[in-house]
C-alpha cells in the first residue's frame, strides 16, 4: 500500500509502525501535497525506504531505476511545527516523478473555475494575494481547484488543470475587509482561517476529467490598493515567468531542513517541460497577464 500525490504513486517500506506514512495525509501536508489519496496496486513513481531517527536526512538516492525513484530516508513522522522536512522533500519528489509523465506542479498557484466551466490560474509570489482571490472565489459559489500547487498537464495545444491542493489558509482580514463570510474547519496558531475542500464532489468531478486553462493571472495585489490594471505577458517572457513556477518544486525551491535535494532532469522532463512551455507560449500569448491592484477588483474584472 502506499499513497498518491498528485496522480503520482508513492510506495513505502523500512520502519513504518509509527504512523510515518500517515503523517502525508494531515490536515498539514495536505496544504502542501496535492490529492493525497491511499491507493493499492499499480507501479509506484517513487519509493521511499525509511529509518526511525531524531532528525530528517536524505542519504540514498536512485533517479529512474526500473522507470522509479528511489529514496533512503531517515526521519522522525511527519507533523507541523515540528518535523515538516519530510512533506516538502516528498513534494519534491512527486514533482520530479510527475514531470516524467506530463503532469507539471506548478508552485505558488490556485485554479478557480469560472461559470463557464474553464479555469483561470492565478500565479504569484508569497503574500501577493493568490488565498484571498480563492477565498473571494468561494464566498460568490466558485470552485477552487487549487489553493497552493497544481497540477497541469499540456493537451492539443492547450493547459489543463487535472489537480491541486485542497486545503485553503487565508488571513481573517479578508473577512473584516472585503465582507465575506465562509464557514471555515479550524484555525493556525497564528489565527488564520483553514478551509478543507476535501469533501467538495464537484471540485473533484471537475479535476478527474481536467479543465481547460483559459487565461494565466500573474497576482501583484494588496489590500490597500486602489482599481486593477493589467499588463499582458506575450512570447518569451511566457516560458521565462512560466519557467520558476514550473520548476521551483522539482529544483527545491520550497525550501526544507537541512537542504533541499538537487534531482537530475533528464530527457523525459527535458521534453514535458519544453511541450508545457511551448503549449503556454503559443496558446495563451494575449490570454496571459500580470494583474495590479485590489484583490477585489481584479478578481472582479477577471472572473466577471
Amino acid at each position: 500500500m502506499g499513497i498518491t500525490i498528485g496522480g503520482v504513486r508513492i510506495d513505502f517500506a523500512g520502519e513504518l509502525d509509527d504512523g510515518f506514512e500517515k503523517g502525508f495525509r494531515s490536515l498539514f501536508a495536505r496544504r502542501y501535497l496535492p490529492d493525497v489519496t491511499v491507493t493499492e496496486g499499480g507501479e509506484p513513481g517513487v519509493v521511499i525506504e525509511r529509518f526511525k531517527g531524531n532528525r530528517f536526512r536524505v542519504f540514498g538516492a536512485v533517479y529512474d531505476h526500473l522507470g522509479r525513484d528511489e529514496y533512503k530516508v531517515e526521519s522522525p513522522v511527519p507533523s507541523a511545527y515540528g518535523n515538516e522536512a519530510p512533506i516538502f522533500f516528498i513534494l519534491q519528489a512527486a514533482a520530479r516523478a510527475g514531470a516524467k509523465t506530463g503532469r507539471i506542479f506548478i508552485t505558488d498557484s490556485v485554479g478557480v473555475v469560472t461559470e463557464e466551466e474553464k479555469a483561470v490560474l492565478f500565479l504569484g509570489y508569497p503574500h501577493t494575494g493568490k488565498s484571498t482571490i480563492s477565498a473571494l472565489a468561494l464566498s460568490r459559489g466558485l470552485s477552487v481547484l487549487s489553493t497552493e500547487n497544481t497540477v497541469v498537464e499540456a493537451r492539443e495545444g492547450r493547459l489543463y488543470i487535472v489537480g491541486g491542493t485542497e486545503v485553503l489558509v487565508y488571513d481573517p482580514g479578508v473577512e473584516r475587509v472585503y465582507d465575506l463570510r465562509i464557514t471555515y474547519d479550524e484555525r493556525t496558531r497564528s489565527g488564520y482561517r483553514i478551509k478543507d475542500l476535501v469533501d467538495d464532489a464537484r471540485r473533484r468531478e471537475l479535476l478527474n476529467r481536467g479543465v481547460e486553462i483559459e487565461r494565466i493571472i500573474v497576482l501583484h495585489a494588496a489590500f490597500n490598493c486602489g482599481e486593477a490594471s493589467f499588463s499582458e505577458i506575450r512570447g518569451r517572457k511566457v516560458k521565462k515567468t512560466l519557467w520558476y513556477f514550473s520548476t521551483a518544486l522539482m529544483k527545491g525551491l520550497d525550501y526544507y531542513e537541512p537542504m533541499p535535494l538537487h534531482v537530475p532532469m533528464g530527457e523525459e522532463i527535458t521534453r514535458n517541460l519544453r511541450l508545457f512551455l511551448e503549449t503556454a507560449s503559443r496558446g495563451y500569448s494575449g490570454r496571459m497577464f500580470e494583474a495590479f491592484g485590489n484583490h477585489r477588483a481584479i478578481f472582479e474584472k477577471v472572473l466577471f
